[in-house]
């Protein structure tokens, strides 16, 4: 099994491009650290006008995922992120990830 962690959240107007680019670098950072998966940074669908984005990270534990999150980079990348997000619409999920199964 594995954690999964699913980041939301919509760019104040104009910032779309900004918080792309600090979702790719915390994608980046976390891909270097121990016990890090694999991550998607999330932009709405072709023809959806939802401005809303974020970020899937799977890792091999959420101690992993913990710790990676409460280094002195990745919070200063949160930390400004959520400066250029609409206040009330970031939000964090956690999931528990266990492999699908094939049908018969």
């Amino acid at each position: 099994m594995a954690y999964v962690r699913i980041s939301t959240m919509t760019p104040r107007a104009g910032q779309e491009r900004r918080v792309a680019e600090l979702l790719d670098r915390l994608s980046a950072f976390y891909s270097r650290e121990g016990g890090y998966i694999l991550g998607y940074r999330l932009r709405p669908h072709e023809g959806d006008p939802s401005r809303r984005m974020g970020r899937v990270g799977v890792w091999e534990t959420e101690d992993h995922a913990v710790h990676a999150a409460q280094t002195e980079h990745a919070l200063a990348l949160r930390s400004e992120l959520l400066r250029l997000i609409e206040e009330a619409t970031h939000e964090e999920l956690s999931f528990t990830g266990e492999p699908d199964t094939p049908s018969a």
